[in-house]
């Protein structure tokens, strides 16, 4: 038995991959582009949003060598420190989901596709001064599972 599975693997290490043609290349690249310009649209709304959000709370900032206007009738102002914004909570919401039914796989074998849409969410809130920011973000999910007929 060992000197099969040695003549199988040193048959299978002789094996040289196939180059893929040019149509398979472009037909790949043109399936994989529109995704991921969506995904990144995805992404870069929230993180502006949550990014516009931080600089809403960030206090400005103060230049020691500038006096201040009516320094002697002013109070003494407090040091204060940026809000640290941590991670409290997180929620994903499934809100559609949908069987798209049997499919065709590659290699010829039947799937089952099933589509599901969810929308992510983390609560970030700084412990001193109570200040909380919401992050929800979108998310699509295509899964396939192969059916075996037997």
């Amino acid at each position: 038995m060992d000197k099969e599975l040695q003549d199988l693997e040193n048959e299978l290490q002789a094996l040289m991959p196939k180059q893929p043609t040019a149509q398979l290349t472009r037909r790949i690249e043109a399936e994989l582009s529109p995704r991921q310009r969506i995904a990144w649209a995805w992404v870069a709304l929230p993180l502006a949003a949550a990014v516009a959000l931080l600089f809403a709370f960030y206090p400005e900032p103060t230049t020691p060598n500038r006096p201040a206007p009516n320094l002697v009738s002013a109070p003494v102002a407090e040091v204060t420190t940026p809000p640290v914004f941590k991670p409290v909570a997180t929620q994903n919401l499934l809100y559609d989901a949908q069987d798209n039914g049997i499919v065709t796989l590659a290699d010829g074998r039947k799937g089952r596709q099933v589509s599901r849409s969810y929308v992510d969410t983390v609560v970030w809130r700084d412990p001193q001064s109570r200040a909380s920011l919401t992050w929800s973000v979108p998310r699509s999910e295509v899964r396939v599972t192969p059916i075996s007929f037997q």
